[in-house]
């Protein structure tokens, strides 16, 4: 029955759409918003009188009843809530809290007394620690010389017949018992001393070694290129060496020469690479840095790494092309890449622009603050490894993160820290953003710490064996000439007592003990020197 009236309803509703088509003199009604809301209003009203608050109370119980749920005893629940506690109003705060601002700044200068004293007491500890080693070396040295001057004064020969030693007595003229290397690395120094005695321009020694190694295999030679590209800093002359060398700018111009060395070293490594694999690679386009880094990609990165964002460049990784630019030491590649994909970047090509111009490859401390905020807020736990890498070197921020993802080799460990070694002592950052050249020294010293201990007593016994016996030569040459006079013999006589003197000091601070027999055998050099 309901279904014949509702489509009897239907019929009647369609024929009067019909026939208002068909009248071209009456226009289609159109309603405005208000009219719309009045109308609702009416049947809205309409519906309310026809259905009675009981019907509607009735419902809800049925309802909610089927759930487990007593409409009454909710209504009771609802009317005890109360909103007083949890929307209390707060006292007004005062513009000028007199007593507010003098405990504050009563509390911050007792903060900064605690402060001071913490760092002197510390300063202090590392003084006295630092006392209390060298009274110690001073008491062990002079246990072991009097062990040996109550052993008789034979024991003084330590050359021993069985162990080589650079003390030996020289063999007989004519023959020598060098090798083919060892002999043509004495040849060079040879030429380096005759050179400086003759009064010529002093040559640079270790050009004079790099060309003997070239005769020899490849590492030797990588080696000396390295000491070759350290050495290539400016020093200026003065009086105290060894405050120069601890310089801000000695210590500055020498991590630049270090990333430079690791830059390089890392492009041939590269090339190497890519001309090893030239199928693979698939080099072309413009010669440079971008087009290498995109061929070496492919060999590296020949499938699609997971967690990568931003998009690609040319097939590629953005943030993984701009990290390998970097790595190469190619700031403009770099660039290139960021114009590439520049729409996915955001700010990042303002921030890159500015640290390429920089003198010391070093962002304004604001600009360093909101990238710093910005990596904290939104990359520090970002899934793209070469994406938190570039921004750690930029910033100079997140020194804990090792980046192993990416930096997996010691040296690119090298270069990663190196870019964010921080020599401004008056920076404001953070902790745990601020990394200095000695934290990176003692942090290396902790992580290879082993590596070193292994092979510093024959270092140490090397060193102070070349000490005796230039000390030696020294006493048996001839006396003093025009050309040779008494204060050039003393000065050199007291440089190099001086050297060993600081070479024992050095062994009896150094953080781990060498053995007694290298102990014994340092001391019993230096006794005799002095």
């Amino acid at each position: 029955m309901d279904a014949e009236g509702f489509g009897e309803l239907l019929q009647q509703a369609e024929q009067l759409a019909a026939e208002t088509e068909g009248i071209a003199e009456l226009p289609h009604v159109e309603r405005n918003l208000q009219e719309i809301q009045q109308a609702g209003e009416r049947l809205r009203s309409r519906t309310l009188t026809r259905t009675s608050q009981e019907t509607a109370d009735v419902k809800a119980s049925v309802l909610l009843g089927s759930r487990g749920l007593d409409i009454s005893h909710i209504s009771q629940r609802l009317e005890s809530l109360s909103a007083v506690t949890t929307f209390e109003p707060l006292e007004p705060v005062k513009d000028t809290d007199i007593q507010g601002f003098l405990k504050n700044e009563k509390d911050n200068a007792l903060l900064s007394a605690i402060e001071e004293s913490r760092k002197r007491t510390f300063a202090m500890a590392e003084e006295y620690h630092r006392e209390s080693m060298l009274v110690e070396w001073e008491q062990v040295k002079q246990r072991i010389l009097h062990t040996l001057l109550a052993s008789g004064e034979d024991t003084l020969d330590f050359t021993q017949e069985n162990e080589p030693s650079y003390v030996s007595e020289l063999p007989p003229p004519g023959r020598s018992s060098l090798d083919n290397t060892e002999m043509a690395y004495a040849r060079q120094i040879y030429m380096y001393n005759e050179k400086i005695v003759s009064g010529h321009l002093q040559p640079n020694l270790v050009d004079l070694c790099a060309t003997v190694a070239e005769l020899e295999d490849k590492s030797i030679a990588d080696l000396w290129a390295m000491v070759k590209h350290m050495t290539d800093v400016l020093l200026v002359p003065a009086s105290d060496t060894l405050k120069t060398r601890t310089s801000m700018e000695v210590q500055m111009e020498f991590v630049r020469q270090a990333l430079q060395y690791l830059e390089q070293s890392y492009k041939n490594y590269t090339l190497m690479t890519v001309f090893g694999n030239l199928h693979q690679a698939q080099l072309g386009g413009v010669p440079g840095t971008y087009q290498l880094v995109r061929s070496f990609l492919n060999i590296k990165l020949p499938v699609s790494v997971p967690g990568l964002q931003d998009g690609e460049v040319e097939g590629h990784p953005v943030w993984a092309i701009i990290y390998y630019c970097m790595r190469c030491g190619d700031l403009m590649a770099a660039m290139q890449v960021i114009n590439l994909g520049q729409h996915q970047l955001g700010d990042f090509k303002t921030w890159f622009q500015e640290y390429m111009h920089s003198k010391d490859k070093r962002l304004s401390p604001a600009t360093e603050n909101k990238l710093r905020l910005h990596y904290r807020r939104a990359l520090r736990n970002n899934t793209d490894p070469y994406k938190r890498a570039v921004y750690c070197i930029i910033g100079r921020c997140d020194i804990a993160d090792n980046h192993s993802e990416v930096a997996d080799k010691t040296e690119d460990y090298l270069w990663l820290k190196l870019n964010q070694v921080c020599f401004d002592e008056n920076s404001s950052s953070a902790p745990q953003d601020r990394l200095t050249l000695s934290q990176f020294q003692k942090q290396l010293l902790e992580d290879y710490g082993y590596a070193i201990r292994h092979n510093l007593s024959e270092v140490l016994l090397a060193t102070m064996n070349i000490l005796f016996t230039q000390y030696k030569r020294l006493k048996c040459a001839s006396p003093a000439t025009p050309a040779r006079p008494t204060r050039v013999i003393e000065d050199r006589d007291s440089q190099l007592r001086s050297q060993a003197r600081a070479l024992i000091t050095f062994a009896g601070m150094i953080p781990y003990r060498t053995s007694g027999d290298t102990n014994a055998r340092l001391v019993q050099m230096e006794v005799l020197m002095n």
